[in-house]
């Protein structure tokens, strides 16, 4: 898959979905082997073994919405004060997987993750190459040169973009506008409280 031609759908995509440039979160599980149901992502997120799932167009402030994409399963939240990139959530979806997480917010939080096996390998606050930790920080390292190569002072949609795209080549998962405007099955969850202060401190800041 060419890195460009991603580049440009997801450019269209935030274009297209204006309320996307405010905030969304993204997690894309790829499974080691198998397929992976709506309702076990569902409860490997919440780690409620009976989660309630309903059906709802993705956009509404705290639900977690999930579909398939090739191999891969999707999570999408479309505030970007993400469930799913919470460390114990990660750690929870990437039992026998591999998960790439990218989310932003109406605070200026920016957030790229790696997670496999169960453990949280590698985060990059601010699509920043320079903070990129965890304990394996290599595992980001081609998505960290890449960023680095866009260079300072340009607008944040040129990272969010190149973030995205960066996530379908390494899962083959797409969002994309047709996904986005359907009913797909969705949890209703509760902001986590730690996250609701963040906003609260942003808006009156």
């Amino acid at each position: 898959m060419d890195l460009q031609h991603a580049v440009t759908h997801y450019r269209r995509l935030i274009k297209e979905t204006g309320w996307l440039e405010e905030g969304m979160a993204w997690t894309v599980i790829l499974p080691v082997s198998g397929r992976l149901s709506v309702r076990e992502a569902a409860t490997r997120l919440t780690g409620d073994s009976r989660p309630e799932l309903g059906e709802l167009e993705p956009g509404f402030s705290d639900v977690v919405s999930f579909g398939r994409s090739g191999e891969a399963m999707m999570l999408f939240e479309a505030d970007g004060f993400s469930h799913a990139g919470h460390p114990e959530a990660l750690e929870r979806l990437s039992e026998n997987a591999r998960v790439w997480h990218v989310s932003w917010n109406l605070t200026g939080r920016r957030m790229l993750s790696h997670a496999a096996q169960g453990k949280v390998l590698a985060e990059m606050l601010d699509f920043d190459p320079g903070w990129l930790h965890g304990i394996d920080p290599g595992s980001l390292r081609e998505e960290a040169a890449i960023l680095r190569g866009i260079g300072r002072y340009r607008p944040p949609t040129r990272y969010k973009t190149k973030v995205m795209a960066m996530v379908e080549q390494r899962t083959g998962a797409r969002l994309d506008k047709l996904w986005l405007g359907q009913p797909q099955p969705a949890l209703s969850l509760d902001r986590p409280s730690t996250e609701r202060e963040v906003a609260f401190r942003g808006s009156a800041g």
